[in-house]
């Protein structure tokens, strides 16, 4: 959904993008915690975090000469995109390396997977309630978004479920629903799920060993 409100806290005008992300990371980060346990939780809130500061500080280069001649547009300005996309690469260069030295496995895999789609889901759905746009559009996105959200959800509590398949699922609900959104299937969100989805897909696929294992109880 296209940015059309912002939102004013105190002196500070907010567009509905980051009310939307906050609110999605929250509570993706409370419902893990609740469910799966503290350290899964406090994994996926790691990988936010970096996310976040990267995407954040990424001004530095993205924007250098404004920053150099007025340093304080760090506070108020961001990496846009491109600084996003720096902080997803950065958590998944960070993702695999623990995969590879099996600090992070099946278990960890499908919780992390789980957190990044109830975050993508939500993050949609807070677009939809805090933007203007169509009722067609916004009724779509929402219930598109919460029914992927809770098979997902779901899907992350029981054994033998083909996560491969629920990441090309996920993919082609997004890819849905922005073919009958404002910006089209070209949107910064959609091409972010399609990077995310197949991040997972190959994960899933070369350490399908792990995702196939007895998970038994995932809380502490």
């Amino acid at each position: 959904m296209p940015v059309t409100n912002y939102y004013h806290i105190a002196s500070v005008t907010i567009p509905s993008t980051w009310i939307a992300l906050i609110v999605a990371c929250v509570a993706a980060y409370i419902g893990i915690r609740m469910k799966f346990g503290k350290s899964h939780a406090e994994r996926f809130g790691d990988a936010v975090f970096y996310v976040i500061i990267i995407w954040k500080l990424s001004v530095i280069i993205t924007q250098f000469d404004t920053v150099i001649h007025a340093p304080i547009s760090i506070v108020y300005f961001n990496g846009g995109f491109v600084g996003f996309c720096l902080g997803l690469a950065f958590v998944a260069f960070r993702t695999v390396m623990d995969v590879r030295k099996e600090k992070l496995d099946g278990k960890g895999l499908v919780v992390l997977f789980t957190g990044a789609v109830v975050a993508l889901a939500l993050f949609q759905v807070m677009m939809a309630v805090l933007n203007n746009g169509g009722s067609f559009v916004k009724i779509i996105t929402i219930v598109v978004f919460l029914a992927v959200a809770i098979v997902v959800w779901i899907s992350a509590m029981k054994d033998g479920e083909q996560f491969v398949q629920l990441s090309w699922l996920v993919m082609a609900a997004h890819t849905f629903v922005a073919a009958v959104q404002p910006k089209g299937v070209f949107q910064p969100a959609h091409i972010v799920t399609l990077a995310i989805g197949l991040f997972f897909i190959v994960l899933f696929t070369r350490k399908s060993k792990f995702v196939l294992e007895k998970r038994g109880n995932y809380s502490e």
